[in-house]
């Protein structure tokens, strides 16, 4: 069992009790009585890992009531002193006990604006971004196919000088061959102490490097790709094709079939018959149940499927791992996708899911659906279905693998998006610089 696998392993409640409280310190010494008797293994590995993941996860809760109350008054004009507390009770924003207190978290104001509809103002003109994407699915919609020429830059610079002398491996995104979709990937340049670049094809493609750290070691890439979005039409003789099997498995911790999400795809895909069918019907009510919001780091959860499908929330990442689990419970061959959105102002990581139906691959993007589905915009949120933009760089064809050379647990290890380094047998969380740059980007159908 690696690490990550490790998650599925159940906490003994005595430390369970007290993460609910938030006491880490007694959590601290729990997982210590833990490690030190005769257990068996995947239980040690799994006290070990929360011990990672505890601090990381507290890490993210930064505001205390008074403190929230103070922010949002100060954001909203709307805000009135009390709101605080039933946005706690309807799940609007994201808090836990934190040695006993009540703590919320650090995107408090982001996720408040998303989420709390009482806070808004008067609705704002059309957003810019949301236009690019119109404009890339209509002339998508009018040529049948639309296609981006991007030249890009990814990076990360270790700032942290306590790590001088130690070895760091770095893996940074790169563009995986998708046929059909991306192609004409070249590397044009890189930082010294470049190792090795997997294949084209690996499903969490990588630029890996190796260095002993000097102080403020950047480490970067560029690179040129195209890449295509066509009109997609769906078979009309549905089966699963060979070698889909492993798409209909779980992949534990996330991808896990549990009792509750096998009653929650039975009841979603109730009265549907075909592939595209259940799948769309998953679709639809991800969209339209489930609300964007920004989440805590990846790696501090243990199920994110299951959590998604219990709060009814969560980012592209989180709504795309309910996805796939769904449908692979209901027998659609279903896998992880992603990489960044691009435009020509910039890149931004972003998930997304895609399905197979008799041996072809189609992509399903819920958070951009979903977006559609409250802007009101049913034209896009049918084309996300199926269909995605041009807007993209695909690194990522599977979650939850090893990347090459890595022996830390990644500091996400969901995927890779803006790269992970490593020294001194830890992943890095803090001291890191990441960046993203488009160079260049042409759009043409």
């Amino acid at each position: 069992m690696n690490m990550i696998e490790a998650l599925s392993c159940p906490l003994p409640e005595r430390l369970e009790n007290a993460l609910r409280a938030g006491f880490l310190d007694e959590a601290e010494r729990i997982i210590d009585s833990v490690v030190s008797g005769d257990v068996p293994e995947a239980l040690r590995q799994r006290v070990l890992l929360e011990r990672m993941m505890m601090r990381r996860r507290a890490s993210h809760y930064t505001y205390t009531f008074d403190q929230a109350e103070e922010a949002l008054a100060a954001a909203f004009p709307k805000y009135e002193k009390g709101m605080l507390s039933s946005f706690m009770t309807e799940g609007l924003v994201d808090w836990a006990f934190i040695n006993g207190n009540v703590m919320f978290e650090r995107e408090l104001l982001d996720n408040a604006a998303k989420r709390c509809a009482v806070l808004r103002e008067a609705a704002v003109t059309e957003d810019p971004d949301l236009k690019k994407r119109d404009d890339c699915i209509a002339l998508a919609e009018e040529k049948g196919r639309v296609t981006a020429h991007v030249r890009a830059e990814v990076g990360l610079t270790v700032r942290d000088r306590s790590l001088i002398g130690k070895k760091a491996h770095v893996n940074l995104p790169f563009p995986r061959r998708v046929e059909g979709r991306q192609d004409s990937i070249v590397l044009e340049s890189h930082s010294p102490h470049l190792l090795s670049v997997d294949d084209e094809t690996c499903l969490m493609r990588t630029a890996v490097f190796e260095k002993t750290l000097e102080g403020d070691d950047d480490f970067s890439l560029t690179f040129s790709y195209r890449i295509t979005d066509h009109i997609s039409t769906f078979p009309e003789d549905e089966f699963v094709a060979d070698g889909m099997q492993e798409y209909l498995s779980e992949e534990l911790p996330h991808i896990a079939f549990t009792p509750y999400l096998r009653k929650l795809a039975e009841e979603i895909t109730a009265g549907q018959d075909s592939m595209r069918g259940k799948a769309e019907a998953i679709y639809d009510w991800i969209t339209s149940h489930v609300l964007y919001s920004f989440v805590r780091p990846y790696a501090t959860f243990d199920n994110i499927s299951q959590w998604a499908g219990a709060n009814l929330k969560g980012d592209c990442g989180v709504q795309a791992m309910l996805f796939i689990t769904l449908c692979r419970i209901s027998g659609i061959p279903a896998a992880w996708e992603s990489g960044w959105y691009v435009t020509d102002e910039g890149a931004w990581p972003h998930d997304w899911a895609r399905i197979n139906i008799s041996g072809r691959w189609f992509p399903v993007d819920c958070s951009f659906g979903g977006g559609a589905f409250r802007q009101g915009n049913e034209k896009r949120r049918r084309h996300y279905f199926g269909s995605l933009d041009a807007l993209r760089m695909i690194a990522n064809g599977a979650c939850c693998r090893t990347l090459t050379g890595k022996r830390a647990l990644a500091a996400d290890p969901t995927d890779n998006q803006r790269g992970e380094a490593e020294a001194g047998g830890q992943s890095l969380t803090d001291g890191i610089e990441y960046r993203m740059n488009v160079l260049s980007f042409e759009l043409q159908a």
